[in-house]
């Protein structure tokens, strides 16, 4: 089973900032990437370029919170044999009060048309 520690429920609150960090992140890279064209820096230029371009990949692929905690919490609930077993148990129970409720009004319907 899979278990959640107080650490993945912090890194996953932590994904929406890391998210838009990278975010700005990429565009301060790409706003200095254009500062180097006009100061002629060719070096400075691949570097933030080359950051840009990378931290603006990563923020596309980092997922946002509400998706890492889905993707951490439905495995270990829909894997959990218990709750499966409270399914199955509440499925029973409710097939056979249809079951008693269908015999009953069945029984009524013979005993009305009797009369």
């Amino acid at each position: 089973m899979v278990e959640i520690t107080a650490s993945d429920i912090f890194g996953i609150g932590q994904m929406d900032k890391i998210s838009i960090s990278l975010a700005l992140l990429g565009l301060l890279c790409l706003y200095l990437s254009a500062l180097a064209v006009y100061w002629d820096s060719v070096k400075f230029f691949t570097f933030s370029l080359l950051v840009g371009i990378l931290s603006l990949i990563a923020w596309v692929f980092i997922p946002s919170s509400q998706t890492l905690a889905a993707m951490k919490v439905l495995p270990a609930v829909v894997n959990n044999q218990r709750i499966q077993g409270v399914a199955e148990n509440a499925l029973e129970l409710t097939e056979q009060f249809l079951q008693d409720k269908l015999e009953s009004l069945m029984s009524k319907e013979k005993s009305g048309a009797e009369k």
